[in-house]
Formats: C-alpha cells, structure tokens, sequence
C-alpha cells in the first residue's frame, strides 16, 4: 500500500506544512524498522547456515560486518531523523496554531 501523498506544488498553511513534515519523518521511520528487521532476518539466516555447515566461520563473519554497517547506517539515519523532529517540533511552538 503506497501512502497517499500530496501534491509537493501545492500551497500548505503552516499547519497543513508541519503535518507534513512530521508524516514525512514517520513514513521514514517505517521505512528504516523495515530494513532493521531485514537485517534480524539475515542475521537468522546467517547463524542457520552456519549451523548447517553451509557456510564457514570467515564468510559469517564477513556477513556479520555487512549487517553492522548497515545497522549503523539506520542508527546514524534514525540520529537524524530525531534532529529533525525536534526542529519541527520547536518550530511547531514558534507559530500560534489554532
């Protein structure tokens, strides 16, 4: 289901602005706990195959690095994401909204 987004020409209130930023950060968080809970699938898929024998010692360590950059990645974007909350947020108590 792809969310229902509005025209990005189109005149916002302030309100209507701040509505979107904040949905913005919300479909960005979903986005990110989606590849988090990829990289919990792979990481089960990497202990399962190392128990199986399918794959060696060395190949799951370098499967493990690849999941702790990519989880770094998230964390250093979900850092962001939070700035830019607060940003909306102190903005938010800048405007006398209604």
């Amino acid at each position: 289901m792809e969310p229902d987004l509005p025209d990005p020409n189109g005149d916002f209130t302030q309100p209507e602005a701040l509505t979107q930023l904040l949905l913005s950060i919300a479909l960005e968080e979903v986005s990110l706990a989606h590849v988090e809970n990829a990289e919990g699938e792979k990481i089960q898929a990497i202990v399962d195959a190392f128990e199986a024998g399918d794959i060696g010692f060395q190949q799951t360590l370098d499967l493990q690095d690849s999941v702790n950059d990519t989880l770094k990645t998230t964390i250093k974007k979900q850092m962001l994401l939070q700035f830019k909350l607060e940003d909306v947020l102190d903005f938010k108590g800048e405007l006398e909204l209604p």
